[in-house]
Order: C-alpha cells, then sequence, then structure tokens
C-alpha cells in the first residue's frame, strides 16, 4: 500500500476510539493541558490568528484555539478524523471559526483550501504528526510551508523524541530491550497505534528536525511528558490519581530545554526567517 493510503487506513482505523484511547484519559489529558500552557505563551501578542492545524485528529486543539478567539483551519489525512473535528465543531457551534479539509503535510502546497485560506500566522502539529513523516518529507513540508505562511509566523509542534526515559526504564523492565532503544533507530520504526493498526514512525531530536526545517529557527524548545508517562501508562496511572497529580505538578516546574530531548514529546516553536534567509 503507498504511504499516503496506508496512513489513511490506519488514522481512520483509530478514529472512533481515538478520543476513548488518549484524549480523554488522565494521562492524555495531563499532556495536552502542558502542550496548551506553552501554545498560549505563543500566542500572546498575536491576536485573531490564522491557525493551520495539521493532523488535527478529532479536534480538541482546534476546538480549544477557537476557544482563544482563533480562525482555525484543521487538516489531516484520516477523513474519518476530520468527521469527528466537523461534528463535534457542529455541536460546538464553532463553525465560524472552524474549517476543516482532508489534506495530508505533503499536500499543504497543492490543497485548494489552504492555499484560499493563506497566509497563516501559524501552525500547529499535536502529538507526533511529524514522527510520520520521512525527512525527506519534512523536506518537502519545509518548502510547501513557505507558500502558506505569513512573515513572521511560527510552527508549534508537538514532537516524539529519539529518546525517553520514560519509555527506555519501562521497556527494559519488561524485558524488551530492543523496543526500549527503538527510538534512536534511525530509519523508520513500525510503531504500534492500537492492537491491530501499525504505521512507520521516524524519532527526531529537536536540532535534527529544525535542520530540516531550514527556513525556520528555533525560539523555544520545551520538554512534554519528561515527569508525565507515556500515554500507554494511562492504564495504572487512572488508579493513581495522587501520583499523576505530583507528576503533573513536577512537570509544571520544568520547562527547561536540556530536558526536552529525554521526554515523552518535546514542544518546539520555530519562528520563519526572513524572505532574504538571514536570521
Amino acid at each position: 500500500m503507498p504511504p499516503e493510503p496506508q496512513k489513511n487506513a490506519a488514522f481512520d482505523a483509530i478514529a472512533a476510539d481515538y478520543d476513548a484511547s488518549f484524549t480523554d484519559t488522565a494521562v492524555g489529558s495531563a499532556q495536552r493541558d502542558r502542550v496548551w500552557h506553552f501554545l498560549t505563551q505563543a500566542l500572546a501578542g498575536r491576536p485573531n490568528s490564522k491557525v493551520l492545524e495539521c493532523n488535527c485528529g478529532t479536534g480538541a486543539d482546534a476546538l480549544w484555539l477557537a476557544g482563544q478567539g482563533c480562525q482555525v483551519l484543521a487538516t489531516d489525512v484520516a477523513p474519518q478524523m476530520v468527521a469527528v473535528t466537523q461534528a463535534k465543531t457542529q455541536q460546538a457551534g464553532l463553525k465560524y471559526r472552524i474549517e476543516t479539509t482532508v489534506c495530508s503535510m505533503q499536500g499543504i502546497g497543492t490543497n485548494p483550501v489552504i492555499n484560499r485560506s493563506a497566509p497563516f500566522d501559524l501552525m500547529l502539529s499535536n502529538f507526533g504528526g511529524l514522527n510520520c513523516l520521512s525527512p525527506d518529507e519534512i523536506r518537502q513540508l519545509n518548502t510547501n510551508l513557505q507558500t502558506v505562511m505569513a512573515p513572521g509566523a511560527v510552527l508549534a509542534l508537538v514532537v516524539m523524541s529519539r529518546f525517553s526515559w520514560w519509555e527506555t526504564l519501562y521497556f527494559l523492565l519488561k524485558g524488551k530491550p530492543r523496543t526500549a532503544f527503538r527510538r534512536l533507530h534511525r530509519g523508520p520504526v513500525i510503531a504500534r497505534l492500537d492492537a491491530e493498526t501499525t504505521i512507520p514512525t521516524w524519532y527526531y531530536a529537536p536540532k535534527e528536525l529544525s535542520r530540516l526545517l531550514f527556513g525556520f529557527q528555533i525560539k523555544r524548545c520545551c520538554p512534554v511528558g519528561f515527569w508525565l508517562p507515556p500515554s500507554y501508562l494511562d492504564p495504572f496511572f487512572r488508579y493513581q490519581p495522587r501520583w499523576l497529580k505530583a507528576l503533573q505538578w513536577l512537570e509544571k516546574k520544568s520547562a527547561a530545554a536540556w530536558l526536552a530531548p529525554a521526554a515523552d514529546h518535546y514542544f518546539l516553536l520555530l519562528e520563519r526567517k526572513s524572505v532574504n534567509g538571514a536570521d
């Protein structure tokens, strides 16, 4: 199956259960709250921003952004994910702030809805959307974004890091050393979305990703999930609310950039370089 239809099928397969398996879980909600904290800071001084959201999933971030006064174009490669976002948008009465379209990140440069709505002040890709792209695809994304992002626009990217101390420790304790160190692999890793669905996944360190997105420069890098556990540990932590609350407190005290390469995800804020390429 070609890469893009494969991604469509993979994420379509989990769309109906995505909120129950991640969005609405205790760990998923805690990690997303952390992302929203950093997004609030990124939006400061940018009232009524036009936002291009890639890999919008089931629309949690689009609804939140609309609540902050943003005009959002929510996109996803999976039609079923977009359908859930559309339903939530209509139910919330936010169709005047949120538009949707099915589009992969590789299709940004040619999608008519995106081109009609451009230029954008901010592009958001949350929770590992860029990890579904190879290095060559991210270079192409860099080129595509030059055509739709406004001068001085920012990218807010939440990416799975190349190393997670939580993941490494967890799988070592389970006697699975290959899985414990899978993120260090330079090529694609077959990652499991659920019991039946897998997808090729690439892992990137912050500076490595910045080099691929060479039209933008790093403004901020923060950990998301240094103390907070990965989402697949939610079955344990949902019954340990005091532990999770303590980890949330530690997470709020741990926004230093040097922790980001060891977190489950990191929040990377990049700003578009000037037209002449100067930093």
